[in-house]
């Protein structure tokens, strides 16, 4: 090689050298905050921040069970809901935990919370909204919740438990709220208060879902 292209190589390496060294280096501080952040929130393919806590992931969305050609459930509750959404809607935080999740001929992800005067659990699932339609044709009325597409569900199998059913893309997401005994002994009705919890927590299912 011709000694003058050779220096002129060495200089470039040189300088690619130093530019490297500037992007890595820096505040080392704020290195070591932004993974301690990333450890309790993680952004998802559309940039959502989610849950990181390894007891509140979802099981793996295929196995040998799984039917193809139902929609892939996106909305997770146990990951998706922000811990301000659950305080409006009355609930306690603290007490997020993974339902019993499904993962078969249909998928349902649950996470359950629990409240004063209600607990309540929340299933994401990709059952068609026309079968959730058919099967509570006769223990249901129709509502809308945020603009969204919805069913209130008073399933007489279930006397306890008041549903909203909200339609998502993928299927429904199901709300099914129940009295705690604080509050039966205050006296609230099946139903009462649970428009406004699912009210409240709608919003973090997202609008692309």
């Amino acid at each position: 090689m011709n000694p003058r292209n050779l220096l002129t190589v060495i200089a470039a390496v040189g300088a690619l050298g130093g530019l490297v060294a500037c992007s890595t280096s820096g505040d080392t501080s704020e290195t070591a905050s932004a993974a301690s952040a990333s450890s309790e929130v993680s952004q998802t393919g559309s940039t959502r921040p989610t849950l990181t806590e390894s007891r509140l992931q979802p099981p793996p969305l295929e196995n040998e069970y799984t039917t193809q050609g139902r929609p892939e459930v996106v909305f997770d509750p146990c990951t998706w809901i922000s811990d301000e959404a659950v305080s409006e809607a009355g609930l306690d935080p603290a007490t997020r935990r993974r339902g019993q999740d499904v993962v078969a001929e249909y998928t349902f992800l649950t996470c359950d919370f629990d409240g004063e005067l209600r607990d309540l659990s929340v299933e994401s699932g990709n059952v068609a909204w026309e079968e959730d339609l058919q099967r509570y044709s006769g223990s249901s009325e129709p509502l809308t919740v945020n603009g969204r597409e919805a069913l209130l569900v008073q399933d007489p199998e279930q006397p306890g438990v008041c549903g909203i059913h909200v339609r998502t893309k993928a299927g429904f997401v199901m709300f099914s709220a129940s009295r705690t005994f604080e509050g039966a002994e205050a006296g609230l009705q099946r139903c009462d208060g649970v428009l406004e919890i699912v009210t409240a927590l709608e919003p973090e299912i997202g609008t692309e879902n």
